[in-house]
């Protein structure tokens, strides 16, 4: 079957490795989905083990449609029966852009309704009762193409299950995961995070390290599918544990002013099973030093349109700024939509790219260190 994985805009690339290294080729990203060929077991793996991607979809059928009839038409062809049980909830929901079917609401009530129909049909019955399992089918209209998806993951990837509350402007954990994957930290160095939050960046780069799955610790919708034999999250689960490697010694910490946030922040280590192994504490970037030579630093900073305004930001990079200037090879990665934040800093980046937070467009600026460090070979690094 085909099995498609979503991600947000920026990141699809690191998602791609993510999917090749999976073992599942190296597929083409269109408009932030990845399609691919797999069986079953794809849609277990992927959802247990992708740090980046938004959501694992199981693409039932793809084709043009500029007419609501050949709309209902070719969704109605579907095998519907062959997914779905008699009592059925069926959810339908999607988007459609530059396409002659602009009409959202109007294209889900004709999926709707022809998905009824051949399941009614299917099953001999006048209505259906929808009153079992829940699924949830998007559809996508670009361009004139449809693709009729099933989610399989239920909510959002991002949702790991450690992060049970969050401080003020959080960042989803798969940005975090691929602002990680796109720097140079290493677990064998040390790693810090300034303006830590909750402790997103602090989690997910201990998480990264030890290997530990980021799907470990949630379920999924695919778990509730007739049609999916439970064997297939126990396997991933199971590949999942045999891949940790909780041994391994970390100096990761996480700092902030806010002290509130770093209490969420300890408290999320907790859930996470990373108590012990990670560490917070109150304090102001202007007080950092380090006693070592070698470390990167990968943070969120404040943008100035939440907690503080564009003066008290644009003096907190200064500050920022001038910490880094003192640390003697680090390598520094944030994120910000502040376009005066290289004159702030002090230093222009050696690279940086476009990203989206939370919809808001933003530089993922890269300060690369003097000199580069030579990965060991054990490291999970993309």
């Amino acid at each position: 079957m085909k099995i498609t994985v979503t991600s947000a805009s920026g990141v699809e690339a690191v998602t791609k490795k993510e999917i090749r290294k999976l073992g599942y080729g190296d597929a083409p990203s269109i408009n932030g989905a990845i399609t691919f060929d797999a069986d079953l077991s794809a849609v277990s793996r992927c959802n247990m083990f992708l740090r980046t991607a938004d959501r694992v979809y199981i693409t039932l059928k793809e084709f043009t449609a500029v007419t609501f009839d050949e709309l209902f038409d070719g969704v109605y062809s579907i095998p519907f029966e062959d997914y779905f049980e008699k009592d059925a909830c069926v959810l339908v929901d999607g988007k459609c852009v530059k396409s002659v079917l602009f009409a959202t609401t109007a294209s889900q009530k004709i999926i709707k309704k022809a998905i009824s129909k051949r399941l009614c049909e299917k099953y001999k019955v006048s209505y259906l009762a929808e009153t079992g399992t829940q699924y949830k089918v998007e559809f996508s209209i670009f361009k004139d193409r449809v693709m009729i998806n099933l989610n399989t993951s239920g909510q959002g990837l991002h949702k790991r299950g450690y992060r049970d509350f969050v401080a003020k402007a959080p960042i989803k954990e798969t940005l975090a995961s691929a602002m990680l994957m796109l720097s140079d930290f290493s677990y064998s160095e040390e790693f810090f995070d300034p303006f830590c939050g909750s402790g997103t960046f602090v989690i997910e780069g201990a998480m990264q390290a030890l290997k530990i799955a980021p799907g470990k610790f949630r379920d999924f919708d695919y778990q509730n599918f007739a049609f999916i034999d439970k064997k297939y999250y126990q396997t991933a689960l199971e590949e999942a544990l045999d891949n940790e490697d909780l041994t391994k010694k970390l100096n990761f910490h996480g700092a902030d002013i806010d002290k509130k946030a770093i209490d969420l922040a300890v408290r999320h280590a907790k859930n996470a099973k990373l108590d012990g192994k990670i560490r917070f504490n109150v304090a102001d970037i202007k007080d950092f030093s380090s006693k070592n030579a070698n470390g990167a630093i990968v943070t969120n900073p404040p943008y100035g349109d939440r907690i503080l305004d564009k003066k008290e930001v644009l003096e907190l990079y200064k500050t920022f700024g001038k910490v880094v200037k003192n640390l003697d090879n680090w390598s520094v990665y944030l994120i910000t939509p502040e376009e005066e934040f290289e004159k702030a800093f002090g230093r222009r980046a050696d690279k940086n790219r476009k990203l989206y937070n939370s919809n808001k467009e933003c530089r993922f600026y890269e300060f690369f260190r003097k000199t580069p460090i030579k990965f060991n070979k054990t490291k999970e690094q993309l």
